[in-house]
């Protein structure tokens, strides 16, 4: 629809509305960002526990056989639930990967102290269920977080550097504590971009949905031009401020009820938004164009004159006097007949649509296809319908 392309436009991409259909394509993209992430989160844990795994089988495999078995068992479970994540079972997977690696920590604290720096993966094992886990599992996402965060004094505490049931060579447990600590800053870090572009990504889809909502209650659904909320909330504005340099023009499509009544309401739909169109099309983007009722419309002018009114609408009347409309068997043209009035500081608002009304009759009774305007000082009893 043009009137929402235009605001869509002038609002920017990101402050564009979304329809539902939108919201729903970016909620898949966003799952489809869970369902990657928690794939490098996967294969980012396998890769540390067979790092742990081979590092005991090269120094020394009988006295390190459970971190032997540690690495190489958490691996294949890893493997599992690698490949659990392409049958819809992501979540579960990241679960299970979760769990295994924070007990896989406290394990190698167990066995070579915490001057493995094993426990610093504790940090972005807590921040991974945020990413895994929806928003809406907030309680969850909390207390696993909390249970991560908790594993670190402990391992801390327990077994301090040079404290654990066996110990590595400096050499070997330097190497390995770098390997963890830099394993340990790249999962938190990764966890956190991941977390920051789902929340900026989420509060587009709430903002967007919340932009669709707001212009579905101010926009016609049929030709996307205002319906009659905006121009009244705008026409008060004027009555407070005391403002009265506008005009409003009432325009009525003539003897529109024979093209329904011999065409059908599809042919008339079309006839309305083809006029919608035009009229957006003719007016500058100050001016609010609304569908005022079945096949009328208002358009609220700020800032013109009374002098420049009347051509404008003139211009108007002849360009939807050029209108075409192919409808099945038939060509379709179409007139309008258009009231005016000014603002004048001693009417209301209403009033003066009531004025343009009272225009617009007499350019009906006047014959249609005619425009008739009233200027500020001119009175409008006598015009028309009262």
């Amino acid at each position: 629809m043009r009137r929402w392309k235009h605001r869509r436009r002038d609002a920017g991409m990101h402050d564009a509305p979304l329809t539902p259909t939108q919201v729903q394509v970016l909620r898949r993209r966003d799952l489809v960002l869970v369902l990657w992430a928690t794939r490098a989160f996967i294969v980012a844990a396998a890769i540390s526990v067979l790092v742990v795994g081979l590092t005991a089988a090269n120094f020394n495999a009988r006295a390190y056989m459970t971190l032997v078995v540690l690495g190489f068992g958490t691996a294949i479970i890893f493997a599992i639930a690698f490949a659990a994540t392409f049958y819809d079972r992501s979540k579960a997977a990241g679960l299970l990967v979760w769990g295994v690696s924070t007990l896989a920590v406290i394990v190698v604290c167990y066995e070579l102290s915490a001057g493995s720096q094993a426990q610093v993966m504790l940090f972005g094992l807590a921040i991974m269920p945020f990413v895994i886990v929806s928003a809406k599992e907030s309680a969850l996402c909390m207390s696993l977080s909390v249970t991560s965060l908790l594993a670190f004094p402990i391992c801390v505490i327990a077994w301090p550097p040079g404290n654990g049931s066996h110990q590595l060579t400096a050499s070997m447990t330097q190497d390995l504590g770098a390997f963890n600590a830099i394993g340990g800053v790249l999962l938190a870090g990764g966890a956190l971009a991941v977390l920051q572009f789902r929340l900026q990504f989420n509060r587009r889809i709430f903002e967007g949905a919340a932009r669709y909502g707001e212009l579905r209650a101010t926009t016609d659904e049929l030709t996307g031009v205002y319906n009659r909320r905006p121009v009244i909330a705008q026409l008060e504005q004027y009555a407070e401020r005391g403002r009265a340099n506008y005009a409003i023009a009432l325009i009525d499509l003539d003897e529109f009820k024979e093209i329904n009544d011999e065409h059908g309401h599809d042919c008339g739909d079309a006839m309305i938004k083809l006029v919608a169109d035009t009229l957006t099309g003719h007016f500058r983007a100050t001016d609010m164009v609304s569908r005022w009722g079945g096949d009328e419309f208002l358009v609220l002018m700020p800032g013109v004159r009374h002098s420049e009114l009347e051509p404008v609408l003139e211009r108007l009347r002849a360009n939807i006097a050029a209108l075409r409309l192919d409808c099945p068997g038939h060509t379709h043209r179409v007139t309008v007949s258009i009231g005016a009035a000014m603002g004048n500081l001693e009417q209301t608002p209403d009033e003066c649509i009531a004025a343009a009304d009272h225009a617009l009759y007499k350019a009906k009774e006047n014959g249609r296809n005619e425009v008739v305007t009233v200027g500020a000082a001119m009175p409008t009893a006598a015009l028309g319908r009262s």
